[in-house]
């Protein structure tokens, strides 16, 4: 009699908390098919972020080694695509069952997460420009192959799970968009796990490898790596309205208010932490040659100004590619006392490779010459939060 080995399942059950402009090639939004495509992509995200650290002790601390090695083993896992002899297949299958969720239309909604949402999704006064799905719950099986180690499945589930605590699908998931949180995980014989309570939370983070010095070349978990719990409020939507009120208002430079004769973001006066960046940008527009990045670009590029008083506009990009994506991620968490949570995560890192320009473009195009960033810029926003907890704090050593 022969006998076959059944393979290995587990069941993630998620839930959309935040608008998801998730969509095909015309950026449509389609409420009864979901795009496995792109939750294998941000799958593979948080497994290359989880695996950086195991990869370069395997390489003896050698990053071009450590690369190799990763990309090795993500291609024993998840699958190779190749037109020789060297394409590989998957060993695990993933199938999604997406329910109860709304599509959306574009229209004057949404304006307390304007800021976030950013210039391609929303125009003040004219509201959302593209469809999106709103609400609903994401069941995700992956289906193992036997003969599978238990290592690796374990790996998989690991980034299944640090997706639903830290990130999201879709246009602006950085900035707290299409947060898909992880309610709880299912494999036969084993204990359901829950993740709807800080502790829950803070005890898997507990259990994640930051032994990686700060310098990774890809986002991915180190020493510096910091995650904090900032803002809790009952809905969703409101926690990522604070958080965006949070963080245009450390950013911002303000409008001019005449009637109290300061400038104001959001009715509050302007902290104008980055005053040396309007300054310069407003010059470089006026033909003087902009010498640094601004340091607000460490929350990521592309940056395009636009001064209303003078008409003037400078667009700064990263060559060829055009935007090195924030290393700042936003999530927004539901807990099991019906509160929602931010969870933000700094994946601390190199934000520019030497080798890469990053061009200005007013006037005239030319690269800036010192491309240096700050990540201090973002720890200080973090720490302008009250009342956050911080369940990852940076280590530099």
């Amino acid at each position: 009699m022969m006998l076959f080995s059944t393979p290995t399942q587990t069941t993630l059950h998620y839930r959309i908390v935040t608008p998801m402009f998730l969509g095909g090639e015309a950026q449509q939004a389609d409420p009864t098919q979901f795009r496995n495509a792109s939750f294998k992509g941000a799958l593979h995200f948080w497994w290359r972020a989880l695996n950086w650290g195991r990869a370069l002790k395997q390489a003896g601390g050698e990053q071009g080694a450590a690369l190799r090695y990763l990309h090795t083993l993500e291609g024993d896992l998840f699958g190779l695509a190749s037109d020789g002899k060297n394409s590989k297949q998957s060993r695990v299958q993933i199938q999604t069952d997406l329910q109860g969720t709304t599509l959306k239309q574009p229209g004057m909604a949404l304006q307390s997460v304007g800021y976030l949402l950013g210039q391609g999704l929303f125009r003040f006064g004219h509201g959302v420009l593209r469809q999106y799905l709103e609400g609903g719950e994401l069941a995700v099986r992956f289906n193992f192959k036997p003969g599978t180690l238990e290592a690796d499945i374990e790996s998989v589930e690991q980034a299944a799970i640090a997706l639903g605590l830290f990130g999201g699908l879709g246009s602006r998931a950085r900035k707290g968009l299409g947060s898909l949180a992880l309610q709880k995980i299912e494999r036969p014989g084993q204990p359901i796990r829950e993740f709807t309570s800080i502790e829950s939370i803070a005890a898997f983070i507990q259990t994640l490898d930051f032994s990686a010095p700060a310098d990774a070349p890809l986002s991915a978990f180190t020493q510096a790596t910091r995650i904090d719990m900032s803002a809790t409020a009952g809905k969703a939507l409101d926690v990522l309205a604070t958080v965006g009120n949070e963080l245009q208002h450390y950013r911002g430079f303000g409008r001019h208010n005449p009637r109290t004769n300061q400038h104001e973001v959001n009715g509050q006066k302007a902290l104008q932490k980055f005053k040396d960046d309007h300054d310069n940008v407003l010059a470089a527009t006026q033909g003087v040659r902009l010498q640094q990045l601004p340091r607000r670009a460490v929350f990521g590029l592309p940056h395009n100004y636009f001064f209303s008083s003078t008409g003037g506009k400078l667009d700064i990009t990263a060559e060829d590619e055009g935007r090195r994506a924030s290393p700042l991620l936003i999530h927004i968490h539901p807990l099991q006392d019906a509160e929602f949570v931010a969870i933000q995560t700094l994946l601390w890192g190199i934000f520019l490779p030497d080798d890469m320009a990053v061009e200005a473009k007013g006037k005239n195009k030319y690269a800036i010459a010192d491309t240096q960033v700050d990540f201090t810029h973002i720890t200080r926003y973090l720490d302008g939060f009250a009342n956050k907890k911080t369940l990852k704090a940076p280590h530099h050593g």
